[in-house]
C-alpha cells in the first residue's frame, strides 16, 4: 500500500505553503549548523595537529634522554614521568581523532537529511508532482541512493520497507549501534592482548 493511498485528508494550498516554509527553514538550519560545525572542527583539527607535532618532539627528546648515563634517581623518575605523560597525551590525541571521525559522520548524515528535506519541499510545492505516485517512488529511491552509511540504510529499511514507526526504528538502531560499539571495543581489546 502506498503512502498516498493511506491518507484520508488533503492539505490546502495554505497548509502546503506553510509546510514548504518549515521544510526550507529546517534545511537552512541544518546547512548553517554544518557550516558552523565545520569551521569549529577545522580549528580544532589545526590545534590537534600542532599539539601532536609537539608531543612527538617531546617523546623523541625524552627517548634520547634514556641514553644519558647517570645514577641520579631523580633524573630516572623524571624521565619515566615524561614518558608516561607523553604516552597518555598521545592516547588522548588518538581518542580526539576518533571523535572527529564521529563528527564527520554526523555532518554527512545532516547533509543527507538536508538533501532529503529539500527534495520533499520540491515535490510538495507542485500540485501535480505531489499527486504523482511515480514522483514519490523516484524521490524515495533518490533518498535511498543518498544513504551512504550502514546505519542510514538500515534506518531507511526499517521505516520505508518494514513500515516500523520512527520512534521504534530509532530505538532499534540505538540498540544495534550500541552492540556494534561494544563488539568493536571487544575486538580492539583482543587485538591489544596479542
Amino acid at each position: 500500500m502506498d503512502i498516498l493511498e493511506k491518507t484520508d485528508y488533503v492539505l490546502g494550498a495554505k497548509e502546503v505553503q506553510q509546510t514548504i516554509l518549515v521544510l526550507n527553514l529546517s534545511v537552512a538550519q541544518i546547512e548553517l549548523s554544518i557550516t558552523e560545525g565545520d569551521n569549529s572542527v577545522n580549528a580544532l583539527i589545526d590545534s590537534f595537529r600542532f599539539m601532536t607535532q609537539h608531543i612527538e618532539e617531546i617523546q623523541s627528546a625524552t627517548e634520547k634522554m634514556s641514553e644519558v648515563e647517570t645514577d641520579d634517581i631523580i633524573f630516572h623518575k623524571q624521565h619515566s614521568f615524561l614518558l608516561n605523560q607523553t604516552g597518555e597525551l598521545a592516547q588522548k590525541m588518538q581518542q580526539a581523532i576518533i571523535a572527529f571521525q564521529f563528527y564527520d559522520k554526523l555532518s554527512q548524515r545532516l547533509g543527507h537529511v538536508s538533501h532529503g528535506l529539500s527534495g520533499l519541499a520540491e515535490i510538495v510545492s507542485h500540485e501535480m508532482r505531489v499527486k504523482d505516485v511515480e514522483e514519490w517512488n523516484e524521490f524515495k529511491q533518490a533518498v535511498r541512493r543518498g544513504t551512504t552509511m550502514r546505519e542510514e540504510e538500515e534506518l531507511f529499511e526499517l521505516i520505508f520497507d518494514q513500515h516500523i514507526p520512527s520512534v521504534q526504528a530509532i530505538e532499534i538502531m540505538k540498540e544495534r549501534m550500541m552492540k556494534r560499539m561494544s563488539d568493536d571495543k571487544e575486538e580492539q581489546e583482543e587485538i591489544e592482548l596479542f
